[in-house]
């Protein structure tokens, strides 16, 4: 449960007495939980001191900076984050599909006039950091040395993959440029964590919560939502139809984008994800 300390101060930020706090679920970096008053819900999430919350505060500001739809952001520190409870209505498979294209064609159509990969801030995924360097304007060697090879070296320290495993990977990284045409890439706000926890469906339509941002090639998130089979054939109809997939997607592009999810699963997870991750390696031919 939360502190009295931690939800007297909470009250005296939204001025009203909060009447119930229920544990909705153990996350991956603390407790989250809905806290009821008399005229709003919100969600707490809490940790261990850190700056994943200060960070995951500051993507969703963005968010809403970019008019994309996200919880507002109400209270932060270095141990919680207090944001706006989203409820959710449940829909036909089809029209929460084309709500979440619309959501991510907008998504994906942010850009930044410097052609830069990578973000203005250092952002997160789960408990990791990402590193977002921004002199990287070469989407390969963004791409390898900012998301793949670090990621690489979390799961070899937790003894989750071996050594051979990073130095394929540090040969694929190497020659990213043979397999990507960079010229016809440009950046996009990305996600970055999109799975089917990530983004919510209610009365206005979808809105995108965990976030993971990052400016990077738009179909790496559309790989990601492949992995896990987020949405399927509505979905990519719908948002094809403002961003048309690159011919090299399906044979390229999915397995090459698909290393950085299973990699991070993998350092999350372990060895359930390892059969994956070497059966995309043996696809790519590393």
């Amino acid at each position: 449960m939360i502190t009295d300390g931690l939800q007297q101060k909470l009250e005296q930020e939204l001025d009203e007495k909060i009447r119930s706090v229920v544990l909705m679920e153990r996350g991956q970096i603390g407790d989250i939980y809905k806290l009821v008053t008399v005229s709003n819900a919100y969600v707490l999430k809490t940790s261990k001191p850190s700056g994943l919350l200060q960070t995951e505060a500051e993507m969703l500001k963005d968010f809403n900076k970019y008019k994309i739809p996200a919880p507002q952001v109400f209270d932060v520190s270095d141990r919680h984050l207090l944001m706006e409870f989203i409820e959710e209505k449940a829909q036909p498979k089809c029209t929460m599909e084309i709500e979440a294209a619309e959501v991510l064609s907008k998504l994906h159509s942010v850009t930044n006039e410097n052609r830069m990969y990578g973000y203005y801030y250092d952002t997160s995924i789960g408990p990791f950091g990402q590193i977002n360097e921004q002199t990287q304007y070469n989407w390969g060697l963004f791409l390898g040395q900012m998301r793949i090879l670090p990621m690489a070296k979390i799961c070899y320290e937790k003894g989750e993959i071996n050594i051979q495993t990073v130095m394929r990977l540090e040969g694929l990284c190497r020659d990213l440029y043979k397999r990507i045409d960079i010229n016809n890439i440009t950046p996009s706000l990305l996600h970055g964590d999109l799975w089917s926890d990530n983004i919510l469906f209610n009365i206005k339509g979808a809105a995108l919560i965990d976030p993971a941002i990052y400016f990077g090639d738009r179909e790496m998130e559309l790989a990601f939502i492949l992995l896990f089979n987020t949405f399927g054939d509505t979905f990519f109809n719908t948002y094809t139809e403002v961003h048309p997939l690159s011919d090299d997607f399906y044979d390229t592009k999915v397995p090459l984008y698909q290393l950085y999810p299973l990699l991070v699963h993998v350092a999350l997870y372990g060895s359930s994800y390892s059969a994956a991750l070497q059966k995309t390696m043996e696809q790519l031919k590393i």
